[in-house]
């Protein structure tokens, strides 16, 4: 109980220690998450709620625009001004009332004189506009909303204050009118009834978002019989943004509110109306509450499953550590019954961290994937037969080093020994040969346009020079090439990699198409082995095709879609490495810009087209 105890607090003590940065990262990335998640969520209702605004400013600007541009017509009639300087109110009632048929459905158009006196006045009831009699005319002193109205100037049209009335929320445009001689003889008013406006801003709606709002300069929300105090009351702080920023947005306990100013545009000198109206688009609390709580949940659950995973790395690494540690105390403790082993493990474990650097190295050459497997599997098969020589070589020799410490060996034993000796470096030789043949095989697959020669060349030249080179290393008996080239074609290109290319094909042809193997001969139908090299210029893609055809045994179905893969070959064991028909792959498709195609029927032949540009890439 002594020493487990501590022991015991000891690895709480550790764990704890190490958990605390990935703690403090997976707190961190989760409130992260969180916020992202949460921004996330709300960015569509924000945007939402920035359209609905303007969708609803555009709605309110064109009808607000037609009143003002309607009042500042009216009060231009010509009509209207004849009969205001003949002051004829009967002559000005008729102009009110042809005005009124041809345009909008205002509630009211009246004519105003200069001392304030109602003289000509249309109303608009269920949408037929009727002149009012002059017994019904309000004669007595202005309106409030009149004094608004004392200095309006010429080729003006002004808003008056939002008027609640009957049920209903009026506004009002007014421009003055002057008759021929110039004198203002009043004004012209035009009185629009919000509600249709108020109802196609109802109709507006974006997910998660409450209707629309319009409020007034004075706070107070537009809508026909409103009885609620303005927002200075019922959201002093809201209000207090709205007029201090004009446009933005409020979050608060009853949820996220959007807001923008509108100043209705008053023709006349570049005016604007005196105060804001603003447009409000509300996200209710409730809303809100659920985005942020299911991205609570959602950033929480990752970060739980972050800090489980976190621990459970933590606990078994120290489970390994403690494990190793025990390892390494054993070892201690047999350190000299285990000395010579111990050394060995030492050597061997510098010749693994060497091994491992080369790795490492070898891990720039990623880009050879399939090639480096193909070069290991090729270099298995001598390496380890000349691993298994050299075996046998030391075991031998140690086996004639005993037998001499007695006595010398007689000769007959001597010549044994050497013999063996012989033997297996004659097999040491073969296979460290056939892994160089190997090694040199795939530096050809790391050519690149930098390493070899571009120039302008004949493309009978090429293939002159392939035959030279075939004929130095002799056909394969029986088999007869045939060369035709098409005259006077001349490439910009890589002469090298392109002979490569059909020498490789022709050395293909001759190792595959005519095997005795693959197709014994038969005397009674034997056919001349032949081997065509042929060439044609297509005029209408530009490409050079070069033609490598036999009269051989075709390839087989299943060997015909892996020709091209590295290393592959059918005549392993016997002198095939696979790598001819990929080099030609290669040279084509990385180096001439081209491609190589086959077509094939099994006991008839093989072709190989070779398609190149004239001018290399």
């Amino acid at each position: 109980m002594t020493t487990s105890g501590p022991r015991w607090k000891r690895e709480v003590q550790v764990l704890g220690l190490r958990l605390l940065p990935w703690v403090v990262v997976v707190c961190l990335a989760g409130a992260l998450g969180y916020l992202q998640l949460q921004d996330l969520r709300l960015t569509p209702l924000r945007n939402g709620a920035r359209l609905l605004i303007e969708q609803g400013e555009a709605l309110t600007s064109s009808d607000l625009s037609n009143l003002s541009r309607d009042a500042l017509v009216l009060g231009q009639n010509p009509a209207l001004t004849a009969a205001v300087g003949g002051d004829n109110p009967q002559a000005a009632g008729t102009a009110l009332l042809t005005f009124a048929r041809a345009s909008r459905p205002y509630a009211r158009i009246v004519w105003i004189d200069e001392n304030g006196r109602e003289r000509s006045r249309i109303d608009n009831s269920d949408g037929i506009a009727t002149l009012v009699e002059p017994a019904r005319l309000r004669h007595g002193s202005p309106e409030p909303w009149q004094k608004s109205l004392s200095d309006l100037l010429p080729t003006e049209a002004r808003f008056t204050p939002l008027d609640y009335r009957d049920g209903g929320v009026w506004l009002r445009a007014a421009s003055p009118v002057y008759d021929g001689r110039g004198r203002q003889r009043g004004m012209v008013v035009l009185t629009l009834d919000l509600r249709r406006l108020l109802t196609q801003l109802q109709t507006l709606e974006s997910a998660g978002i409450e209707p629309l709002q319009l409020f007034g300069p004075d706070g107070r929300l537009v809508e026909p019989g409103a009885t609620l105090p303005g927002l200075k009351t019922t959201n002093a702080a809201l209000w207090l943004s709205m007029e201090a920023q004009g446009r933005g947005r409020r979050e608060g306990a009853d949820g996220l509110w959007h807001f923008q100013g509108y100043l209705p545009t008053e023709p006349g000198p570049g005016r604007l109306a005196s105060a804001p109206w603003y447009f409000v688009a509300h996200v209710p609390a409730g809303s809100v509450r659920q985005l942020r709580s299911t991205s609570a949940w959602q950033s929480g659950g990752l970060s739980a499953l972050a800090l489980l995973l976190a621990v459970w790395t933590t606990v078994r690494r120290r489970q390994i550590e403690r494990e190793r540690e025990r390892l390494l105390a054993d070892l201690q403790t047999n350190h000299r019954a285990l000395a010579a082993a111990k050394a060995e493990a030492e050597a061997s474990l510098q010749r693994l961290q060497q091994l491992q650097t080369e790795l490492v190295q070898a891990e720039k050459l990623a880009s050879l994937g399939l090639l480096v497997a193909g070069v290991a599997h090729e270099l298995n098969t001598p390496l380890g037969s000349a691993t298994v020589t050299a075996s046998a070589m030391t075991r031998r020799l140690d086996d004639a080093l005993r037998q001499s410490e007695p006595g010398p060996l007689a000769p007959a034993q001597v010549r044994a020994v050497l013999d063996n000796q012989r033997a297996g470096l004659d097999i040491l030789d073969h296979s460290l040969g056939r892994a160089g043949q190997v090694i040199q095989l795939f530096k050809q697959l790391a050519v690149d346009r930098g390493a070899v020669e571009r120039r302008v060349f004949a493309l009978d030249d090429v293939l002159s020079d392939v035959r030279r080179l075939l004929a130095a290393r002799q056909m394969a008996p029986g088999v007869v090439l045939h060369i035709a080239p098409a005259p006077g074609v001349v490439l910009d290109s890589y002469p090298g990699p392109l002979g490569q290319v059909v020498e490789n094909l022709v050395g293909n042809a001759q190792l595959h198409a005519f095997d005795p193997e693959a197709r014994p001969p038969d005397p009674l139908h034997a056919a001349p082995a032949e081997i065509h090299v042929t060439s044609q210029l297509d005029s209408a893609t530009g490409l050079l095709h070069i033609t490598v055809a036999d009269n051989g045994s075709g390839i087989a179905d299943e060997v015909l879609p892996r020709i091209f893969d590295p290393f592959f070959t059918t005549r392993r064991g016997r002198g095939g490495t696979g790598i001819g028909l990929h080099l030609c792959h290669h040279f084509c498709t990385q180096v001439l810009g081209g491609r190589v195609t086959v077509w094939t029927c099994p006991g008839e032949g093989s072709r190989f087209t070779v398609q190149v540009p004239l001018r290399a890439p």
